[in-house]
């Protein structure tokens, strides 16, 4: 991959990428110095980022591993890219760095407090997935990216021996003319603005957070409500027993759409979850049979039926002579 940065103080601001594929994973270090900035525009389309700096500016070119014979070089961005990794030292994101990169869906990051410009990612609505290599305690650049994305996704911290996963559901926001007084009504719909402010600095607050989940119930998608509690319940970092009832509670009164929503991943670990908790009913793992075998899911097929025989297997009948 062939990467063209700037000087910045105390390191490097990463300008374009050129290489093959799909994904990115931007070193640590260019040329011995530490990656420090994204640079505005750089990932957005060829040579944007680069129009955009003041004239006489140097732009340099570290080469790492060259292509594979007959594969050639081209922009690594836009509608192309669909998974970036950060290296840890990166301190800031610039504005639109990101922009139009509508088939991005995954994004790994490492601690610290990165600053996100104004439209880092800006039209990037197919990102369903935040992973940090971090503690869930340690600080990140999370709160800055959730202002940047309206869509729900899925936030995994892995490090320290722990994990956690955050489900911050859709939201989006309107601007309604109130023509008689001649101004506009600003209003937003939707759970996930208010999971948004769910941060102590940088840091995720559980507990609160978890207080919203009445909320969510009502206004976020069924499925995105049931994906909180199974991921809540599944990784439960700061979990009090209280909201670990809220959250049995709501699968037990949804157990068929837990189990579909779960199929529909192809997510066999998550149906053993179900089965180890009583969450199954006998009608429901039954419904369930069912749709994994129209669906094809044979890892969860399994699961299931092996389930349903351990607990719901008829009992043979006994006649005493």
């Amino acid at each position: 991959m062939k990467i063209q940065y700037i000087l910045v103080p105390n390191g490097a601001a990463v300008l374009s990428c050129e290489g093959a594929g799909s994904v990115v994973s931007i070193p640590e270090c260019v040329d011995g110095l530490p990656v420090r900035e994204i640079c505005a525009y750089a990932f957005s389309a060829p040579g944007a980022a680069a129009r955009r700096l003041p004239p006489g500016l140097e732009i340099r070119s570290a080469q790492g591993s060259a292509p594979a014979p007959g594969i050639g070089e081209t922009f690594l961005g836009g509608a192309f890219l669909r998974e970036v990794h950060l290296p840890p030292g990166v301190q800031v994101i610039g504005e639109y760095a990101f922009y139009n990169c509508t088939a991005l869906e995954r994004l790994r990051l490492r601690a610290g407090a990165a600053r996100i410009g104004n439209g880092a990612f800006m039209n990037c609505g197919a990102l369903k997935e935040i992973r940090f290599s971090a503690s869930p305690d340690e600080q990140t650049c999370l709160p800055g990216l959730l202002t940047e994305i309206q869509q729900e996704v899925r936030v995994v911290f892995q490090g320290g021996g722990e994990t956690a996963v955050w489900i911050f559901p859709e939201y989006f926001e309107e601007s309604v003319e109130n023509a008689p007084a001649h101004i506009f009504e600003h209003f937003i719909h939707g759970a996930g603005y208010r999971y948004r402010q769910c941060f102590q600095g940088n840091r995720v607050d559980a507990l609160y957070y978890d207080q919203q989940f009445p909320m969510a119930k009502i206004e976020a998608e069924p499925a995105t409500a049931l994906r909180i509690a199974l991921e809540r319940l599944r990784h439960p970092f700061h979990l009090s027993e209280a909201a670990a009832k809220q959250y049995r509670d709501h699968l037990k009164e949804n157990t068929a759409a837990a189990a579909g929503l779960l199929i529909t991943d192809d997510d066999p670990e998550g149906l053993v979850f179900l089965a180890e908790n009583g969450i199954l009913t006998r009608e429901s793992i039954g419904a369930a049979v069912e749709e994994a075998a129209r669906r094809g899911r044979a890892e969860c097929l399994s699961v299931l039926l092996n389930e349903q025989h351990a607990r719901f297997a008829p009992k043979e009948k006994v006649f005493d002579l």
